[in-house]
């Protein structure tokens, strides 16, 4: 007949029960933003400026979550452009030894050189952006590539 079909009684397999979680958590969710848009409306009845200090509130919370992550990926950057110049310097080793395909290893230096530049850059915007006033907020992001690319 059909076995193993999922309404067999019994504990439910080890995907189901992923399902079933994933499922709650979904339901969770909803059920805060349900709530957080109930309070939205009552707050819409909130004074003017209790509204207004609110808002500004996020605004310089949402300002120091963006410096954050800009001094981040300025350091994410420097350590990218660190580790690509130290595995360029074990491949001109490398080819300077004579070991393995040494046209071979040295474009893969020139490769992770390139690398490495690229990433000073992008770190030299990320610090750029975060030193520029008001340029750490919402506006900031776009004007990088979104390719990856260098800017």
């Amino acid at each position: 007949m059909l076995g193993g079909v999922d309404s067999d009684p019994g504990p439910p397999s080890g995907r189901r029960r992923e399902i079933d979680n994933r499922l709650d958590a979904v339901r969770e969710r909803l059920q805060k933003l349900r709530e957080r848009d109930w309070d939205a409306v009552k707050s819409q009845t909130a004074a003017r400026g209790e509204r207004l200090e609110a808002a500004q509130r996020h605004a310089a919370e949402a300002h120091a979550a963006a410096a954050k992550m800009l001094a981040s990926s300025a350091d994410a950057f420097r350590r990218a452009a660190e580790a690509h110049e130290r595995v360029a310097s074990v491949h001109e080793r490398a080819a300077a030894s004579g070991i393995g395909d040494v046209h071979m290893r040295e474009r893969q230096a020139a490769l992770h050189r390139a690398a490495a530049a690229a990433d000073r850059q992008r770190a030299d915007r990320a610090l750029s952006l975060l030193s520029e006033p008001g340029r750490a907020g919402p506006g900031a992001v776009p004007d990088e590539p979104r390719d990856g690319g260098a800017p």
